[in-house]
């Protein structure tokens, strides 16, 4: 029996959403005002029709993959085919697709690490070996860079994927435009599938951000991850796509056939919606970015006491802390049960964050200050 480990976000979260005494800073989701009103009311209306009653097709809505296509494409100056879009059930459910139907039993998937959990327990569903590539920059406390030379070092004849965050989830850090197409030759040159995870490029503040998009007329090998759980805060809706080479969306199609039959209709459509009214994002992409600033700041007097050290993020919603200690575990789980604010464990991101716990500052800013003052009086009391 393959029985798959619960995710270390998951298992704070449940604690922390167990009781109105907890704050959640734990979760990656988006809580600064939740998914846009005119959204919702687009989708009032909608349910008074029968659109969404029925089963659609397992590729998605055709009408959702023309606008992506269509929208994204001229956002990034790319022209995308309608047969490169790829609606999903959210990210994570393009990421499943992508391990169900590119990997076998044996393969080998490089995560350069620290990274999202999921890509390491999707790979043992696949059952497949993992690889990390550790990001910290040797002779630093909490610097992260990707490494290319490390990367081709950690390659076999067996590796067959790659995957990572751009922005990156849990470091908040940004892989440089001249890295990355570093990354996507080598792929290319070694016949490996490289997947982005872009759910968080909406949320870029600073430094020179390139998208895997651009890279897709050059390179059959790139895959380009999306959601508009983050972009729309519709994370509960649960709707992503996929943009991939033409030559796999028909066997990632019918893998999402056999998982699914079919996508949610109703969320296809408000995700259409909202391509169609992308200027709802400005407002929360704002609040994220005052929270990052007043989260490093509020956590100031712990930085400069050493109690903890953090590379300050270019983009996404996560701040790194590296903790005094080799396994910042049990700190995380004594700021849970004492101060009762949900934090994760950087040992859930791979091995070089077990000294780091993460923090998502994408909260509503009162939510935010209650937890980050409840941090600061954990160690100043």
């Amino acid at each position: 029996m393959l029985e798959i480990p619960l995710s270390g976000i998951k298992k704070i979260e449940e604690i922390a959403q167990s009781s109105n005494e907890y704050i959640s800073l734990s979760q990656g989701s988006i809580k600064v005002g939740g998914i846009p009103q005119q959204v919702k009311m687009y989708v009032q209306g909608l349910l008074n029709s029968d659109k969404t009653d029925y089963y659609e097709s397992c590729w998605g809505l055709r009408v959702l993959r023309e606008k992506i296509a269509q929208t994204i494409g001229a956002r990034y100056g790319v022209s995308l085919h309608v047969n490169q879009v790829l609606p999903t059930h959210g990210c994570i459910g393009g990421l499943s697709l992508v391990y169900l139907t590119l990997l076998n039993p044996g393969d080998e998937v490089i995560i350069p690490e620290p990274a999202y959990p999921a890509y390491n327990i999707l790979a043992q569903a696949s059952r497949c070996e993992v690889k990390y590539v550790s990001c910290l920059v040797p002779g630093t406390k909490s610097n992260w860079l990707l490494d290319v030379d490390a990367i081709k070092k950690a390659i076999t004849p067996k590796t067959k994927l790659m995957v990572f965050s751009n922005p990156s989830n849990p470091t908040g850090n940004i892989i440089p435009p001249h890295t990355l197409e570093e990354i996507i030759k080598l792929c290319d040159e070694r016949g490996i599938y490289l997947v982005i995870d872009e759910a968080y490029r909406e949320y870029v503040f600073e430094g020179d951000y390139t998208t895997g998009i651009t890279f897709l007329k050059k390179s059959k090998f790139v895959i380009s991850a999306n959601s508009f759980s983050k972009s729309m805060a519709m994370s509960g809706w649960r709707v992503g796509y996929l943009l991939v080479d033409e030559h796999l969306t028909r066997p990632l199609a019918g893998m999402q056939d056999a998982l699914l039959n079919c996508l949610n209709n109703t969320a296809q459509y408000a995700a259409m919606y909202a391509l169609d009214h992308q200027d709802l994002t400005r407002d929360m992409y704002l609040k994220v970015l005052h929270n990052r600033d007043y989260a490093l700041e509020k956590l100031r007097p712990l930085i400069e006491a050493g109690i903890f050290s953090v590379q300050k993020p270019m983009g996404g919603f996560f701040l790194f802390l590296r903790t005094q200690f080799e396994d910042g575990t049990d700190l995380c789980m004594d700021i849970l049960h004492n101060a009762k604010v949900g934090l994760i464990p950087g040992k859930t991101f791979g091995p070089s964050g077990a000294p780091f716990i993460r923090l998502c500052y994408a909260r509503d800013p009162d939510v935010l200050e209650e937890g980050i003052k409840r941090i600061v009086a954990h160690f100043t009391k």
